[in-house]
Formats: structure tokens, sequence, C-alpha cells
């Protein structure tokens, strides 16, 4: 590490590359779409336009709750990255269609950090960057679901992607900063929910060439989340009092057991190594009685396999790092959500939560220690979705105790959960 201390990134390239991004994102923005004339698709837009009111009957709720039946040629997109080292991230994103199956996407983020360790989020490091990406993407089916007059041209549907990534990552105090191109290629779902809602979740492989130092790539395949906020211009108004089977108006779970595929697995190779890491996640939470507390633990263990190619004799590693925490919660907005229709007495709603976590790795982070501790107070955001979904946020503030090789200290817990529920 000692080798970057004081590298710093070239200027000329990062900035040409981010103007290019940005210069392509506006002319994307005003390019008119092509159109494709089917009249098959004519139909549909006519049935549209003239009974609105029909449009369900040609799709799903969920289809519906996925904003399908409006016509969408761009989007402004707001999201906050999931990720399981504690980087804090936002990124805006403009996406345009340059035919009914096909977009160009720019993606402009910011990240800030406490410097972590073994997927471990204690370190008197602090890091903060920011990113530009410009990716194509191709939406497979959507011209035969056109066709077939299930929905409208969109983009809420899988799609394929390739496209490229510049970021710029510093840390401070010690002045360690790096420049990194990342070529990838991946397969996404993207969906709008309830008008404003965004994800877009799926798998992706790249190649990440750091650009301070020659030398062969690395290469990665892992799992991603990006969950935010979508604005785009629509036609008609959302009918809400039909997808009561979706946002489980009057459904009353006294407990859920939670499966978060935030980070879920990691694949990287190297000139010099190759690692692996799966993250599992389960979450129980618990309702007290009736009321609006609950009880919710998780418990997160990491599995870390590492090969050094060039130690023939300490060349493999095994790490397990494992986490538990326990929190109570007040669901403050219950009641109000209750009387409005929008749930049952369950555990679909805005919440307060205090609780504590400790985390313990067999290998050694950057600070030196093994077990870490800290309690936090957080606000969050918790829907249920179908019979199998669900969706988690919050951020807050913590105290992390002093440590062996660290001093106690404030922490900044900022925490997306989406996944599978049971």
């Amino acid at each position: 590490m000692s080798n970057y201390k004081n590298n710093h990134p070239k200027p000329t390239a990062a900035k040409l590359l981010v103007l290019i991004c940005m210069l392509i994102g506006f002319t994307i923005l005003w390019q008119p779409v092509i159109a494709q004339t089917n009249t098959r698709a004519d139909s549909f837009q006519y049935a549209k336009e003239t009974k609105p009111d029909t449009i369900v009957r040609y799709m799903d709720l969920w289809e519906y709750a996925f904003m399908m039946n409006e016509e969408t040629s761009w989007l402004f997109k707001i999201d906050f990255p999931a990720n399981k080292y504690g980087l804090n991230q936002i990124k805006v994103g403009i996406e345009k269609k340059i035919s009914p199956a096909f977009s160009l996407n720019l993606d402009l983020g910011f990240i800030q950090s406490n410097i972590f360790g073994n997927n471990s989020i204690f370190s008197s490091d602090y890091q903060y960057g920011f990113n530009a990406s410009l990716e194509t993407r191709w939406y497979y089916r959507m011209n035969k679901r056109v066709r077939e007059e299930k929905v409208a041209t969109n983009m809420s549907d899988n799609y394929l992607a390739i496209g490229l990534t510049y970021s710029q990552s510093i840390y401070t105090p010690s002045h360690f900063n790096f420049s990194i191109i990342n070529v990838y290629a991946k397969w996404g779902f993207q969906r709008r929910f309830l008008k404003y809602g965004h994800i877009n979740f799926g798998v992706k492989a790249g190649a990440y060439f750091l650009i301070e130092r020659e030398g062969t790539p690395a290469f990665s395949f892992n799992n991603f989340i990006d969950v935010g906020l979508a604005f785009t211009k629509d036609k008609y108004t959302l009918d809400r009092n039909i997808l009561c089977p979706i946002l489980k108006c009057y459904d009353a779970d006294k407990y859920i057991f939670k499966s978060n595929l935030n980070g879920a697995l990691g694949i990287m190779f190297t000139k010099y190594s190759s690692s692996f890491n799966i993250a599992p996640n389960i979450a129980f939470e618990h309702k007290i009685g009736k009321s609006v507390f609950s009880i919710n633990t998780e418990f997160r263990p990491v599995f870390s396999y590492s090969f050094l190619f060039d130690t023939p004799d300490q060349n493999k590693y095994w790490e397990t790092e494992m986490s538990l925490s326990l929190e109570g919660r007040w669901y403050y907005n219950l009641k109000r959500r209750i009387l409005r229709g929008k749930t049952g007495n369950g555990l679909s709603a805005n919440y307060m939560a205090l609780g504590g976590n400790m985390t313990y790795s067999d290998g050694n982070d950057f600070s030196g220690d093994k077990l870490h501790q800290y309690l936090y107070i957080t606000t969050g955001w918790q829907r249920l979705f179908g019979k199998h979904l669900y969706f988690d946020m919050n951020i807050g503030i913590g105290y992390k105790f002093k440590t062996k090789n660290e001093d106690a200290g404030i922490s900044w817990p900022f925490n997306i959960a989406v996944g599978y529920r049971f």
C-alpha cells in the first residue's frame, strides 16, 4: 500500500472520461426515441388511450404495480446501492430509450465511508470518492411482450448490458488514493414500483484496471442491488385500491423470517490471487403481542477463501466472520397505516430501533482486532410485498466501543435489505 501513498490519479484522463459521459448523457436525454410500428401494439395503445380503466385486464397485478402499463422513454433515478461493506453511496442516473428494446444509461455516484477490513466497518481511516459509468442495455423480452399486447414499451423488465465505469477513491488521513476503470457485462432485473419506487438487481462480471499501476487486470463476479426512486412522465394515475393483494393491506403477520440477498456472493481473480466469499444473511422478527413493538435479530456469517499463486508455502486461506445484531423496534406509524387501510396489524411500517451488534472474525482486519461491538439508534422503513418479498432500509448513528488497537468512536450505520421472507 505504501507504493501508492502519494500516487495521485491522472487528472486529464479522469476529467476527459467524466466529461464524455456527461455529454453523452445530455445528448441521449433529448434524443427522440426511434419508433417501431406494428398493428397489434397500435391497437393496444388505442385501448389505453380510450379506456385507461381497462388496462389492468391486459396484465396481472404485479405488472400493474411495476408500471408496465405506462409508455416510458426516459427515467431519472436516485439510487442507494446496497453493499455489505458499510459504504454509504448515492447514485444519480438518467436512462434514455434509443429504440423499443435498447437504452443508454448514465450514472454518477458519490461514496463515503469508514474504511473496513475483512468486511468490518471499524477503522480510523476514512474513504470517499466518486464514480461515473455508461452502459447500453438490451431489454431482450420487450418486443415480444409488446407484440403480445401484455405491456407498453417501458423500462420495467429484464435486460443484458455492457458498460464502462471510472472510479476514484481517496483515503484520509493516509492520503492513499487510486483510480480504477471497470469494463463489465451484466444481467439485470429492473422494476419501477408504485410510480416512484425503483429497484435494480442482478449479477455482474467485469475486469478492473488500476490506472496507477500497469499489469494484468482483476476479474470479478458478484451480485448487485440498487434501491431508490425513479421519476418520469406518466400518463395515468395509479389505482392503489386494486393492489391490496400485493401491498398486504389487511394481513397481520406476527413474525417473519427474512433472508437478505445483499452481498450474498463475490468472486475475484487476479494474476497473483483468487478469492471467493459467500455471505448468507438470516433475520427473525417477532411482534410483542398486538402492540406496535417487535424484537428483530439478524445473523450474518461471511465465509471467505483466498488462494495466492506466488506463495507455495502458505497459499490457501480460510476466513470466517460472524455478525450478530439484536434490536427492539417501535413501528410509530403502524396505527395510522391501519386506519388508512394500507396494512394490517403486522410489520409493514416505519420504525425506530435501538440495538447492538457484535462482530467476530478469525482473521485480522486493518486494525489488528478480532472482536468489535457497538450500539446504535436507527430510523427505518420496512415493507412486505406479496407472499414472500420484503424491503428494509434504515439509517442512524452508533457508538463503537474501544478495542485493543482502536479508540471508541462514532459510526454511521446505513443498511438496505432486499430479499425473500417466509
